[in-house]
């Protein structure tokens, strides 16, 4: 399939290019914030002060749902004027009976890492990577004398194939396709282009080297952690994350 050849070629020659290395922690931890585990698309938490209402939005209306206890503490992944959002339409009034705080851009740049990797590691076999990925399977494949096991997840808020791919029963390389015939017109690749780019050097502390593409499409990006190569390719075959080994 279209998407599991782009990742084969850009895991390839992602491989080929001399970066100088740079170090960071083990992204593949869970990200504890203040003694609570700190999950993906969290902003922030509140801490209930004194007893408050918990409303679900019907539109433009606020509709009861609950009494939150003072001392419970919840995690909040959005916010409109005066109110914090728990998730699901949830939301409670942003006032004194309430505190609210927000992770540093390093603990979320942690989440954001822990996302990427997924906690696989180079050389996992087949049936470690089924017991490990808890996103839906999708299908095997063999091609191009590689195995391949497809699932169907997201990566930074967008749709994606996540693509695991083996040499000799060992995972080589894995993934995200986000395939143009399937999802995405070629705007809406630009977007998710840009946008993981952003959250990519940011992560990265802005630290890689780029490749200029040919006929009009940006650049090949490519990062380095520890001993793993991340690159973000986009051209007239797709737009992918691959993630392999740089040794």
């Amino acid at each position: 399939m279209k998407k599991i050849k782009k990742l084969l070629t850009v895991s390839v020659l992602s491989a080929g290019i001399l970066i100088s290395p740079f170090h960071g922690s083990n992204a593949q931890a869970k990200v504890l914030w203040n003694g609570m585990e700190l999950v993906n698309g969290q902003i922030g938490r509140v801490t209930i002060l004194k007893d408050t209402e918990l409303y679900k939005l019907q539109g433009d209306k606020k509709v009861y749902s609950k009494t939150l206890k003072a001392g419970s503490v919840y995690r909040i992944y959005t916010f409109k004027p005066g109110m914090l959002g728990l998730g699901g339409e949830y939301y409670v009034d942003r006032d004194d009976r309430v505190k609210y705080e927000t992770p540093s851009k390093t603990k979320l740049n942690q989440v954001k890492m822990e996302q990427l990797f997924r906690g696989v590691k180079i050389g996992m076999s087949p049936s470690q990577i089924k017991k490990l990925e808890t996103a839906k399977f999708l299908q095997q494949e063999n091609a191009d004398g590689t195995k391949t096991l497809v699932y169907s997840t997201s990566l930074f808020g967008h749709d994606a194939f996540l693509v695991y791919g083996f040499k000799n029963e060992k995972l080589a390389f894995f993934g995200y396709s986000f395939d143009p015939e399937q999802k995405y017109t070629s705007d809406q690749l630009t977007t998710i282009y840009n946008n993981l780019k952003q959250q990519l050097t940011n992560i990265f502390e802005n630290q890689y080297e780029q490749s200029d593409s040919n006929k009009g499409y940006p650049p090949t990006l490519i990062f380095q952690k520890d001993h793993l190569i991340i690159s973000l390719s986009y051209d007239a075959e797709g737009l992918v994350v691959t993630v392999s080994s740089a040794n």
